[in-house]
């Protein structure tokens, strides 16, 4: 599935997670940087060894062992930067690959001299209980009334009515709050939020342009009927048959387009901004983590000129294949989730990127940061808004 380069295209992990609850697992998250691997998270024991570079697990290299398990990860297209937010769930990789109840480690310590050290595996329940954050979908700060933090981990809180009222509420009071106080710098941290519904990124977008614009350009099928292979899905009564005569043929594809009836789709309408829109200067934090309706918001913010991204590359871009559905392979029996639309933004301007789409400012992590929890990218725009003062 992962040679599809689909990151909506993927088996379903549910049923090898609950059996691996209680097998002892390699007990860290890794992070690359460069050509480069790390030691990450993991509990507290093993804390002595985060930011220290590897180079063997149990004899084999890790350049060889990653190469072997980016074979079960899947990512956008040539992207590179969502290997980090796939390797916070190493432990799940290295275990399909190689089971082991301890993990001969050979590293470069801080003095820049090889070591070796033997670690006991732990369960992989304790392993994500330990590394699991809680961490709000969204979070609001201003600091000194001159640079406001907006920190939008997750727009899932706007799948139901309930959650999304709620966080545009928290967005109405503080983008009025905003205005009232003049702010003058806006950082909006996107990082690692994989998307969610396009409702309540939407309605963050219109708080940050300042006229009307539309959302998606199309939503498109591949297919021209699901008689073939409805039944194949795990709730087959939950896909609709199409009608290719009320579509539109773009790229290969069967597409509902804007029709300019009242019946459409809101996303299909034109969309309003705000009055009290944001008239500051935007900065934008982006990496690997940011994927399908924040890969959608970043090409709207591209398409409008609206701020400057600092960081890493995203995964997610200005369309994506999505809607996806469980479907239950008839041999194998495995669960697979498989794509059945494409949605594609309304960015005629927008020049398409295999990797992703790229920051004006790269700003890589260091190994040391994983160790000291230094938010390298957030202080490099706060002191460059400083400077700018």
């Amino acid at each position: 599935m992962a040679k599809i380069k689909d990151g909506h295209t993927t088996v379903d992990r549910g049923q090898i997670t609950t059996l691996l609850q209680e097998e002892p697992v390699f007990p860290f998250r890794i992070y690359q940087i460069k050509n480069n691997y790390y030691f990450d998270n993991s509990i507290k024991e093993n804390k002595i060894y985060t930011g220290l570079q590897i180079l063997k697990i149990n004899g084999e290299s890790i350049d060889a062992i990653v190469k072997n398990v980016e074979k079960y990860i899947h990512l956008e297209g040539r992207n590179e930067t969502g290997l980090n937010t796939k390797f916070k769930n190493f432990p799940f990789y290295y275990f399909i690959y190689n089971q082991s109840e301890k993990f001969e480690v050979e590293f470069i310590d801080n003095n820049n001299q090889k070591q070796k050290a033997v670690v006991k595996g732990i369960t992989f329940d304790n392993f994500t209980k330990s590394t699991t954050e809680n961490i709000q979908p969204l979070t609001t700060e201003i600091r000194n009334d001159k640079i406001a933090v907006l920190k939008f981990y997750s727009f899932a809180n706007g799948y139901n009515e309930a959650d999304r009222k709620i966080a545009q509420h928290q967005l109405d009071v503080f983008f009025t709050k905003l205005d009232s106080l003049k702010t003058k710098n806006l950082i909006i941290d996107l990082r690692d939020n994989s998307g969610g519904a396009a409702e309540i990124a939407n309605y963050l977008f219109s708080y940050l342009i300042d006229k009307p614009y539309y959302y998606f350009d199309y939503v498109g099928a591949k297919y021209n009927s699901v008689k073939n292979w409805k039944h194949y899905a795990q709730y087959p009564e939950s896909i609709e048959e199409i009608n290719v005569a009320e579509t539109t043929p773009i790229n290969g594809l069967n597409c509902t387009t804007a029709t300019g009836s009242a019946d459409d789709d809101w996303w299909f309408k034109k969309q309003q901004n705000k009055s009290n829109f944001y008239k500051g200067q935007i900065s934008v934090l982006i990496n690997g983590g940011c994927f399908s309706t924040t890969g959608h918001l970043l090409a709207l913010l591209r398409e409008y000129k609206i701020g400057k991204f600092y960081g890493e590359y995203s995964q997610g871009s200005n369309y994506s294949n999505a809607g996806g559905r469980a479907f239950v392979l008839p041999y194998s029996k495995t669960l697979v989730w498989i794509p059945t639309f494409q949605y594609k933004m309304k960015t005629p301007n927008f020049k398409n990127d295999p990797k992703g789409i790229k920051p004006d400012v790269e700003i890589p992590l260091l190994a040391d940061d994983l160790k000291t929890g230094f938010d390298r990218q957030m202080d490099f725009i706060l002191n460059t808004l400083s400077r700018a003062k």
